[in-house]
């Protein structure tokens, strides 16, 4: 199976100069890449020069949707698996791959800060609660033919697509995280 890695941001929530860059073991990789590509695609090149890794650059932003429509035009497996860079998880891609549908993961969200619930006037506190609802974890898979059609050019996946679209959810109870901060990785690299 090909995948699809969307790592085309600035990476200006890790309050660095560094673009995001990720790889992984598949088929196929497709790097869907913006912002300083030409030093992301030297650094792949550099230090992964065996890997099965094509570039998709979007020379503007294209939004979630547009670039997932772009990089799944560099795809060649029937089903490709789209994830986002800085979502780190231990789904089960065989299992996932099973189910043959456009698929969304979902999750239980950890709170990156306290929950604090009231009772007869009083604070309980809980810290970083792992909550009962169901949120996407940033990875999904995708009928590549199918979802090339209802993908527009330039717009988002999140708005523009799934509100018109039926799509099967893939409920992962383990390991996830979404590394968005410098802080998030420290604190993710000390456990």
């Amino acid at each position: 199976m090909d995948a699809v890695i969307l790592a085309g941001g600035k990476g200006s929530r890790m309050e660095d100069s560094l673009p995001k860059k990720s790889t992984g073991k598949i088929n196929k990789i497709i790097l869907q890449i913006g912002y300083k590509a030409d030093q992301i695609i030297d650094y792949i090149k550099k230090n992964y020069p065996n890997e099965n890794i094509e570039f998709s650059i979007e020379s503007e932003p294209l939004g979630t949707g547009g670039a997932i429509k772009q990089g799944l035009k560099k795809a060649t497996t029937d089903f490709v698996l789209v994830f986002n860079c800085d979502d780190l998880t231990d789904i089960n891609i065989g299992e996932l791959e099973k189910l043959q549908e456009n698929t969304i993961c979902i999750a239980h969200p950890q709170l990156p800060f306290g929950m604090v619930f009231e009772e007869n006037g009083y604070a309980k506190f809980e810290e970083k609660p792992t909550l009962k609802e169901w949120v996407s974890c940033g990875w999904y898979l995708f009928n590549r033919k199918d979802m090339i059609s209802k993908l527009p050019d330039k717009g988002s996946l999140e708005y523009d697509v799934f509100p018109k679209v039926k799509i099967r959810t893939y409920k992962h109870e383990n390991f996830w995280v979404s590394l968005n901060t410098k802080k998030d990785i420290t604190e993710f690299e000390k456990t």
